[in-house]
C-alpha cells in the first residue's frame, strides 16, 4: 500500500525512488520504519517526527543498532544525504526492504541532547551501555535488549538515555519517542553519580509509532 504513494522520480541513490515528506509520512502511517541515517547532532537539530536515528557513517555500529532496534522484514524509508543513504542501503540488504529515499526530512521535530546527566533533569534514566559502572538510580538495559524490555520503562515520565558516545543514546531515545514516550533527552557523556529514579510500573502504557 505504501509503495503506491511513491514518486516516479528516481533517487540519486541507485535503485531507490525519491520520496517527499508527504510520501514518507504516508509510508510511516501504514507501518514503515523511517530510518534517519545522519549523525546524531544533525538528527537532533531537525527531523521527521517518529523517525529513528541510526547513523550510517560507522558500518559496525550501524549493524549493531540495526539488529537491536529494527525488526527484520519491516519496510524502511531511508532519510539523509545520498552518500549516507547509499551506505545504509547496502547495510540493510537482507535485513529489511527499503521503500525509498527522503533526502531532506525538514525540521518539524527536534530532540534535546545534553552533555551531562545533571543537565537532563530526568525522572527515569536508561543506561544502554553493555558494561561499566551502572549510574546510581539508572535502569541498565543494553541496546540489544531494548525492544524486549520496553515494559520495564514508563512512557509518561521524563526520561534520559545515556551511553558512551552519544550514538546509541540517539538511536534508543528516538525509538522511545517513536513509541510514544513523552519527554526523552539524550545524554552525550555519562556521570557516575546518583540520580533520583521513579519506581517501575507493573504495566507499560501501550504506545505505538
Amino acid at each position: 500500500m505504501a509503495q503506491r504513494t511513491l514518486s516516479l522520480v528516481r533517487s540519486t541513490v541507485a535503485g531507490l525512488s525519491v520520496m517527499t515528506l508527504a510520501d514518507a509520512a504516508r509510508a510511516q502511517h501504514v507501518g514503515a520504519f523511517v530510518l534517519d541515517v545522519r549523525g546524531p547532532d544533525a538528527f537532533a537539530a531537525g527531523h521527521l517526527p517518529g523517525s529513528v536515528n541510526i547513523a550510517a557513517d560507522d558500518p559496525a555500529g550501524f549493524e549493531e543498532l540495526r539488529d537491536a532496534l529494527l525488526p527484520s522484514g519491516v519496510d524502511v524509508v531511508v532519510v539523509g544525504p545520498a552518500e549516507a543513504a547509499a551506505r545504509a542501503l547496502e547495510l540493510l540488504a537482507g535485513h529489511a526492504p527499503v521503500l525509498g529515499h527522503l533526502a531532506d526530512p525538514g525540521a518539524a521535530a527536534a530532540s534535546r541532547r545534553v552533555p551531562t546527566l545533571d543537565r537532563a533533569g530526568a525522572q527515569q534514566v536508561v543506561d544502554v551501555r553493555c558494561g561499566g559502572r551502572v549510574v546510581g538510580g539508572a535502569i541498565r538495559i543494553p541496546v540489544a535488549d531494548v525492544l524486549g524490555r520496553l515494559a520495564e520503562l514508563r512512557p509518561d515520565v521524563t526520561t534520559a538515555v545515556l551511553d558512551g558516545d552519544g550514538r546509541a543514546s540517539s538511536a534508543v531515545a528516538s525509538l522511545l519517542r517513536a513509541c510514544g514516550f513523552r519527554d526523552v533527552t539524550e545524554v552525550v557523556e555519562t556521570l557516575d553519580r546518583p540520580v533520583r529514579a521513579v519506581s517501575r510500573p507493573r504495566l507499560r502504557l501501550l504506545a505505538s509509532a
